[in-house]
C-alpha cells in the first residue's frame, strides 16, 4: 500500500509506517485468528467420573515387532478403566474393549458419557457405533492432527513406552502384560 500510495503521487511513507496505521486501526487481520473462530479450544474439562472416557490405540514395539495396547480411560479420574494387548489393530478389538469397560463401570446405568476417541478406522465401525448406542454414550471424535484433544491418554500411552524401555529394552508379550498388570492396578479405583 505504501508503494501504491507514492505511484500515484499521494503521500511518501515507509511500509512499516503504513503496516502500524492498519494494525493501530484493526485494518490487518491478515495474521490474525478469525473472529468467532473457537476451533482447537480444547473440550470443557469433566466435573465427575464417567463423564468423558477417551480411547486409543498405541503400538508398542518389542523385539522389532509391535503390539498395540488399546485402552480407555476415564478423563477426570485419570484411571484406566479397560484394555488390551494385541498383535493386531482391528476394529474387533477396539469393540472388546470398549464392551469389557461399559460392562464394568456403567451395567445397566444410562449415563451420559462423552468418549473421546481420534478417527481411526475401527472407532468408525457399524459395530463399534452399535455398542455406543447400546449404552447410549455419545462419540466425540478428534480433530486431524489435534492428538491433543486426546492428550490425557496419548501421555498415558507415552508413559508406559517410556518405562517399558527404561528398564529392560527386550520383553517378551507375557512380561509386557505382567509389568502393565502391576501398573494398571494402582490406577483403577
Amino acid at each position: 500500500m505504501a508503494w501504491m500510495m507514492i505511484d500515484e503521487n499521494i503521500a511518501y511513507m515507509s511500509p512499516s509506517s503504513v503496516y502500524r496505521i492498519l494494525v493501530d486501526c484493526g485494518l490487518n487481520r491478515r495474521w490474525q485468528k478469525p473472529l468467532g473462530d473457537s476451533k482447537k479450544t480444547g473440550f470443557d474439562q469433566p466435573k465427575a467420573i464417567h463423564e468423558h472416557w477417551h480411547m486409543d490405540i498405541s503400538y508398542i514395539n518389542f523385539k522389532g515387532s509391535f503390539v498395540y495396547l488399546i485402552s480407555v480411560l476415564d478423563g477426570f479420574s485419570r484411571a484406566v478403566l479397560a484394555w488390551s494387548i494385541s498383535t493386531r489393530m482391528e476394529s474387533l478389538d477396539t469393540q472388546l474393549v470398549l464392551w469389557d469397560a461399559c460392562d464394568k463401570w456403567l451395567g445397566g446405568d444410562k449415563l451420559a458419557v462423552r468418549l473421546i476417541t481420534d478417527n481411526g478406522s475401527q472407532f468408525l465401525t457399524k459395530e463399534f457405533k452399535q455398542i455406543l448406542k447400546e449404552f447410549s454414550i455419545h462419540n466425540v471424535r478428534t480433530s486431524v492432527n489435534h492428538p491433543q484433544s486426546n492428550g490425557k491418554l496419548e501421555r498415558f500411552h507415552g508413559t508406559i513406552k517410556t518405562e517399558l524401555i527404561r528398564e529392560i529394552p527386550m520383553y517378551s508379550r507375557e512380561q509386557i502384560e505382567k509389568k502393565l498388570v502391576n501398573g494398571l492396578k494402582n490406577t483403577i479405583r
